[in-house]
């Protein structure tokens, strides 16, 4: 890939509890350790978690990049060096506190679009500066920033539950949003409760590929609370799991 060209990628699901974020860091530690260089946002703005995951903390957050007052290498944090990835880990944490939650729910449509031309320029910036793959791991619904997120997106990865709720709200969603910008769309069922052996009887859910089908593993909840599952247990289910939405990102990435 050249220095200037990468996928962007959104994890996105039409309501909450689907296990978007541990899809979505999985996702960055695996394409991280084949030897891509990734970037990790927590663009859910209004429940941000990946910094209580990874534990970082730092100066400035991606409100205060959204925001205009400061650039988008300051928000950003190499882990990859103690994960012992192949490739950059780089990751961009979302405030947590309460204030600044409250403040991104009161945002005017005027700070909404100027925050979208600051994600494209983020998207443009690490690009730029060796970034292969973006994994922007969004929201749940149609919340601004989380459309934002989607618009900017190369591909999205919708993960739904199976579930009649959550199969009617992401039909909505596909028909709605992803069709509407015209995105490339992949669709992910966790917590599924028959093991992912065959996809065939539904490869396709509204014209949308199955690319995988997660199981639903009491252990994982608990293993996620502590540790990055596809490094520490590479032969687990849920590795093998997320090493097919691996692949899929892969190819699209050989195509480009």
């Amino acid at each position: 890939m050249g220095d200037d060209v990468g996928v962007t990628v959104a994890v996105h699901s039409a309501k909450g509890g689907t296990g978007k974020t541990c899809i979505s860091t999985n996702l960055a530690a695996l394409l991280a350790c084949e030897g891509y260089n990734v970037c990790l946002l927590d663009m859910d703005l209004k429940a941000p978690c990946l910094c209580t995951f990874f534990n970082k903390y730092p100066k400035w957050w991606l409100n205060e990049y959204l925001d205009g007052n400061c650039n988008i290498d300051s928000i950003l944090n190499e882990i990859g060096p103690q994960l012992g990835t192949k490739g950059h880990f780089i990751i961009g944490c979302s405030n947590p506190d309460i204030t600044a939650i409250r403040k991104v729910s009161n945002v005017d449509r005027k700070w909404q679009a100027n925050a979208l031309k600051l994600l494209l320029a983020a998207k443009r910036s690490l690009f730029e500066k060796g970034i292969d793959v973006l994994i922007l791991d969004t929201g749940p619904g149609i919340e601004f920033e989380s459309v934002n997120a989607i618009a900017v997106a190369d591909l999205v990865l919708s993960v739904m539950k199976p579930d009649k709720i959550s199969y009617v709200c992401t039909e909505q969603l596909v028909k709605g949003v992803y069709m509407t910008l015209e995105k490339k769309c992949y669709l992910v069922e966790n917590m599924s409760p028959r093991l992912p052996i065959k996809l065939a009887e539904k490869e396709q859910v509204f014209g949308i590929p199955v690319i995988a089908s997660i199981p639903c593993i009491c252990d994982i909840p608990q293993k996620n609370d502590t540790c990055i599952i596809s490094l520490t247990y590479p032969d687990h289910i849920f590795t093998a799991s997320v090493k097919r939405i691996r692949r899929a990102i892969e190819e699209h990435i050989a195509k480009i």
